[in-house]
């Protein structure tokens, strides 16, 4: 069974994320939406919902993510029957600096994945990491969709006092699972999201402490090439309009 994880802030949101798992899933699983009111952090909430979930693969995602096409969760059962694999995102990295621990630092071809966005303004756009389709190996995914198996998180946990806020703590997860198995990245699931990410203050502080946490072990790669500076290409965005179904599959 798959347990799905999503901190839940606004019962609205929560409600339409949940027909939409429903419809697209395509597997036995359960929804756990958990209770973000009091203002705990996300990996806070997590934990909660880890001790809660009853699937041997765990999901986490945030209240504004939907699915865009069915038959999600057998995609995930069938990466999950190798053995070696560990983690599962749509967008990450195969090398993660030692000094700007952003997804997208690398630029291409070490970027992987994409993510769609659908914006409150209504801007509808695909942010596209990599143009390959398939699987990937990487060291982070993107905490817009992160998928684990459950044995590993009695090993790898969401770090809640490092952490204490919103940033950080699906890239800090991450570096725990790759002593587990490999992530992998995958374009066989396509997500959406209704809000933009912020690299405010806050994501600069949790940056520091994601630096200083991992200074041993950073860089990370699974590749043996090295990002070039003066190379770098960054991810494109592609305007969906017109082109995409924008309706939420609920």
């Amino acid at each position: 069974m798959i347990s799905i994880i999503t901190c839940c802030r606004h019962p609205t949101s929560r409600s339409i994320q949940e027909r939409n798992i429903a419809k697209t899933v395509g597997a036995p699983h359960e929804y756990l939406p958990i209770d973000g009111t009091d203002g705990s952090s996300s990996a806070t909430i997590w934990n909660f919902g880890i001790s809660r979930a009853r699937g041997d693969i765990i999901v986490f995602i945030p209240e504004d993510v939907y699915f865009m096409k069915q038959g999600w969760g057998g995609v995930l059962q069938r990466k999950f029957s190798d053995s070696t694999v560990a983690g599962v995102g749509v967008a990450g990295t195969q090398y993660l600096s030692a000094t700007t621990p952003s997804l997208t630092a690398a630029g291409r071809p070490f970027i992987k994945g994409r993510v769609v966005y659908h914006l409150q303004n209504g801007d509808f756009f695909a942010a596209v990491y990599s143009q390959e389709l398939g699987d990937f190996e990487v060291v982070a995914c993107d905490g817009v969709f992160l998928a684990v198996r459950k044995l590993h998180l009695a090993h790898a946990w969401f770090d809640q006092e490092i952490f204490d806020g919103e940033h950080f703590a699906d890239l800090d997860l991450c570096m725990q699972l790759r002593k587990c198995g490999r992530l992998l990245v995958t374009t066989d699931i396509v997500v959406k999201k209704r809000s933009p990410m912020q690299f405010d203050r806050a994501w600069q502080e949790y940056s520091r402490r994601f630096l200083d946490k991992w200074s041993a072990e950073l860089p990370a790669s699974c590749v043996e090439a090295v990002p070039n500076p003066k190379r770098f290409v960054s991810s494109q965005c592609v305007n969906l309009q017109g082109k995409v179904p924008m309706e939420t599959i609920c």
